[in-house]
């Protein structure tokens, strides 16, 4: 299993469109994709920020999903995301 954690500052004003785009046309596309295996997306309004954290079984599927951001989620960005791949810490 692979985590990616994408971060980003939206442009101020944008948090409540960002928001709905990611549930609405974002995160559909991510549920129907080869090897999503959930995930998350938080937001900060005080910082008009955004975390999305997906989950994926392998870097195939990782790599095929990453396309979700030529979607659209460019247009809230006040900057450039921030995105890292992680991989679960067994701690049994």
């Amino acid at each position: 299993m692979i985590a990616r954690m994408w971060e980003t500052k939206i442009t101020a004003g944008q948090l409540d469109e960002f928001c709905a785009w990611v549930k609405n046309d974002a995160w559909p596309q991510f549920v129907a994709a080869d090897g999503f295996d959930g995930g998350e997306a938080y937001r900060s309004d005080e910082q008009d920020r955004a975390v999305i954290v997906t989950r994926w079984v392998d870097s195939d599927a990782l790599a095929a999903g990453n396309a979700w951001f030529d979607l659209g989620a460019e247009r809230f960005c006040a900057r450039g995301p921030d995105a890292w791949q992680f991989a679960p810490v067994d701690l049994g």
